[in-house]
């Protein structure tokens, strides 16, 4: 597992983090821009993010839980500050609010329990594009999102899926690694494409994934620069469930394992850094055994650097650097 260590340079003072499994090595080589937003809803309900609270009010009322996370532009924190914003499509919005106005009805989306941290172990899991927006529902990750509450530029949005079933492999397309294959087909206009149900394997990493564009989207249908408001938007599908944890949080976790769960919108350190406009960039340091990965704020000044030992990392890993897995605070350098 890599780990190493990242200094910051601004006016927060020495501040050292450990990176853990890389996830999202990007061709776009930057990471996205951050708006000048708050970095959350203020005064947000608590009842959207504290679990004693939410039960209280919602019950067993999942769908009515997640229409209210999306009307509150609500944030989700993956790996430990950063904040997407959760947007469900209008299709899905539709549904959830019928099932919403039945409470207890059979199609209320499902919270797996704590034992079920993954989406493999929950039952029948197979590696498809299936999704049946109860147990499983179609994402994406969508970044360069200018609006985007949390101050970072990233939207996780959820659609709706055609109601059909998961069928053994046979002569119907699936992604590389599948073991079933998927009916279903593109019902929702703001959701997965054809293109995107026929070749999906969120099972695999990022890296080895097909990641879109403006351009792509638009190509297969979805008009995501009138509804985002960005050119430059990218995004990557994936599958998602819901699970609780031990102290009674929801996680909304993609196929990947990469999760995160509502919150207050205080975003760690990542948060802290909101209405910074910063890009990532990979520098070769004049030291020939080692080499850096540093970010520059809008006026070039450097927030901070990261020098690695080629004896570990050689240059190649540094572009899976960029978009690190998850961080752990460390006091000191």
């Amino acid at each position: 597992m890599l780990s190493f260590s990242l200094v910051l340079l601004a006016a927060f003072g020495p501040l050292s983090l450990a990176f853990q499994s890389p996830r999202n090595p990007l061709v776009h080589r930057t990471a996205p821009h951050m708006s000048s937003a708050a970095a959350a809803v203020e005064g947000s309900d608590e009842s959207l993010f504290q679990p004693a609270a939410r039960d209280a009010k919602y019950s067993s009322n999942t769908a009515q839980y997640l229409l209210d996370l999306d009307s509150g532009a609500a944030t989700f924190d993956f790996c430990g500050g950063m904040l997407f914003q959760l947007v469900l499509t209008d299709r899905l919005k539709s549904h959830l609010q019928r099932v919403a106005s039945e409470k207890d009805g059979d199609d209320q989306p499902v919270i797996h329990p704590a034992s079920q941290p993954l989406m493999n172990r929950i039952p029948e899991y197979r590696k498809s594009s299936f999704a049946d927006n109860k147990t499983i529902f179609h994402g994406r990750e969508l970044r360069k999102i200018p609006k985007a509450n949390g101050g970072m530029g990233f939207v996780l949005q959820l659609s709706y899926a055609d109601e059909a079933d998961v069928e053994d492999l046979g002569q119907q397309s699936a992604g590389k690694g599948a073991d079933g294959s998927w009916s279903g087909e593109a019902v929702d206009p703001q959701g997965w494409s054809a293109q995107e149900i026929a070749t999906y394997d969120g099972w695999r990493g990022d890296s080895f994934r097909q990641w879109r564009n403006a351009k792509m989207y638009n190509d297969e249908g979805w008009d995501c620069v009138a509804e985002m408001n960005s050119e430059e938007m990218f995004g990557l599908n994936h599958r998602f469930y819901l699970h609780y944890d031990d102290r009674g949080r929801m996680w909304l976790s993609a196929e990947d394992g990469c999760e995160g769960t509502p919150s207050e919108g205080s975003g760690g350190l990542l948060g802290r850094l909101g209405g910074i406009n910063y890009d990532m960039q990979i520098v070769q340091s004049t030291d020939e055994k080692s080499n850096s990965l540093k970010a520059q704020s809008a006026s070039s000044t450097p927030l901070f650097k990261v020098v690695l030992s080629n004896d570990k990392f050689p240059p190649s890993a540094l572009p899976a650097l960029m978009m690190p897995h998850s961080y752990k605070m460390h006091k000191g350098v």
